[in-house]
């Protein structure tokens, strides 16, 4: 590819000077002499809201970039990406002195640079390391690294990554309220996917500083994972945690148990050393916590889950979310308690949590229901007057009443018609008990084991905008619960969750056996 290479000359000093409006410099720059630097042959045009930056860095490239307001600093080539280190290319910046640029390839594509002081490229260093490694690689739901470069500047490191229109901080501001009812939810799957990428396959890696600022966010509106400074691998092959002596993350976004409580507690100048935490242990499940504060902030268009800031580390500390009270959809209530729980082991894991009814489509709601409605006990259940799960669904438990999240006569929810519709030539209405629902489970297994395969659906008087006899079931009216109120009650009962017909719904996740090393 032919690249116009011309000479600029420019102070450092005109990096301060008053910067005028992008369409001001640019109408100045087009009124110059054509001496510009690396110019791809062909830009491929792609962001949005980065578009400005963009033709203006073009501008500067093709024009001279001194103008009578503002002198552009000259165009740095890093790696055949081409930028110039002014603050109106600037698309972000955090903690280090860490600032990121828009940048344009010799090869035509839009990119953003990270420049970090080079006292701290240990940390690009890291996060190239963990880019590079094929967990990242394979994943869309993590960002894609092109360059690592720390040799063309004695003061700075720089690392070359795919160009994002935002982080997810911006998005939820900006595009909070225009978000659809299920736009949430695949935002959240997204993070829960780039955290699959990282966690369920070896080497295995900890994030360590998920927050919404981390997580960028495309032009077609998907999420991928970013800012791996301070994640680590996990030390060898099966392990489940990682020790550190050093607290690390960001205000707000750490997990309880990375947290030097005793510090914060006391009201000591000076801290006896031997009182210090000896070391912090991050695990999957640390990730999975934060993964549950940042679900609540997509659902919640931008609010914590443990309350104002001035509230924020008591309620995480005393394991109250308070956040979960303005939730009022139960489904999503459920998952983020379980993600956002304070002792870890209550917390699932990453494949766990994307087999919650909440991720599930209404097929595999219905299949989780027949497939525990085919269980021994849910189709002749007075034949086990034992069993814990049929006791609870036909509230014959007094301990364990059944959730009032459920309608205490299932059959009632039914139009009456549809009821012997579904009925006809086979068990009669008369048949099932309202009031137990193990029959209702087997109603259900029963109508789609007879009615699932047939082209078209029979008649049905409540079908509303229901297109399938699964979203019929599934209708807010019907059984919208009865996926989470059956989920929550296998949950309960551990031997239940490794029934070969159920395993599916519930992974049993074991990383020191995949490994192969012996327990």
């Amino acid at each position: 590819m032919e690249h116009r290479r011309h000479i600029f000359t420019c102070t450092t000093e005109s990096v301060n000077s008053t910067v005028p409006s992008s369409m001001e410099q640019v109408s100045k720059i087009e009124n110059n002499p054509v001496i510009t630097a690396m110019e791809p042959k062909d830009w491929i045009k792609a962001s949005i809201k980065h578009k400005e930056k963009l033709e203006l860095l073009s501008k500067v490239w093709r024009y001279n970039e001194e103008t009578e307001h503002v002198k552009f600093p000259k165009i740095a080539e890093i790696s055949n990406n081409n930028v110039c280190f002014h603050e109106e290319f600037l698309i972000g910046s955090g903690g280090n002195g860490t600032e990121v640029y828009v940048c344009l390839g010799s090869d035509g594509v839009e990119r953003a640079i990270k420049r970090l002081p080079k006292v701290l490229c240990k940390l690009l260093k890291n996060e190239q390391l963990l880019l590079t490694s094929q967990n990242a690689i394979d994943s869309p739901r993590v960002v894609n690294y092109h360059f690592y470069d720390d040799t063309s500047s004695p003061d700075f490191g720089y690392l070359i990554l795919n160009l994002y229109e935002q982080n997810l901080e911006e998005f939820v501001k900006s595009e909070g309220e225009k978000t659809t009812e299920y736009r949430p939810r695949e935002m959240i799957r997204q993070v829960l996917e780039g955290l699959k990428a990282l966690h369920a396959r070896e080497p295995r890696i900890l994030h360590r500083d998920l927050k919404p600022t981390n997580i960028l966010v495309d032009r077609k509106g998907n999420l991928a994972l970013s800012d791996f400074g301070i994640g680590r691998f996990f030390p060898e092959q099966g392990a489940t945690a990682y020790n550190t002596k050093t607290e690390c993350g960001s205000k707000d976004w750490i997990p309880f148990e990375c947290i030097d409580w005793k510090g914060l507690y006391s009201d000591k100048v000076m801290r006896d050393p031997s009182n210090a935490p000896s070391e912090f242990v991050w695990k999957e499940t640390s990730d999975i916590q934060v993964a549950g504060m940042i679900a609540f902030c997509i659902v919640t268009k931008g609010k914590h889950p443990f309350g104002a800031e001035i509230h924020r580390m008591i309620n995480l500390h005393d394991d109250n979310p308070v956040g979960l009270t303005e939730l009022s959809d139960p489904v999503v209530k459920d998952l983020l308690s379980q993600m956002l729980a304070r002792e870890q082991e209550k917390r699932p894991y990453v494949e766990q949590a994307l087999m919650h009814p909440y991720f599930l489509s209404n097929k595999e709601q219905m299949r989780f229901l027949e497939a525990v409605g085919n269980e021994p006990e849910i189709k002749n259940s007075d034949a086990h007057p034992n069993c814990a799960v049929s006791n609870v669904l036909d509230n014959r438990d007094l301990s364990k009443p059944r959730s009032s999240l459920l309608p205490n006569d299932w059959k009632a929810v039914i139009d009456p018609d549809d009821l012997n519709t579904f009925c006809d030539g086979g068990r009669p209405a008369s048949n099932y008990d309202g009031n137990r629902y193990t029959h209702c489970l087997r109603f259900i297994r029963n109508v789609r084991q007879h009615f699932g395969n047939k082209r078209r659906l029979p008649t049905l008087k409540a079908m509303g905008s229901a297109t399938t006899l699964d979203e019929y079931f599934l209708q807010d009216q019907i059984f919208s619960t009865l996926p989470l109120v059956v989920h929550q009650i296998i949950r309960e009962n551990p031997d239940w969750k490794k029934r070969r017909n159920l395993q599916e719904f519930f992974p049993v996740i074991n990383r020191r056996k995949a490994s192969g090393r012996k327990r």
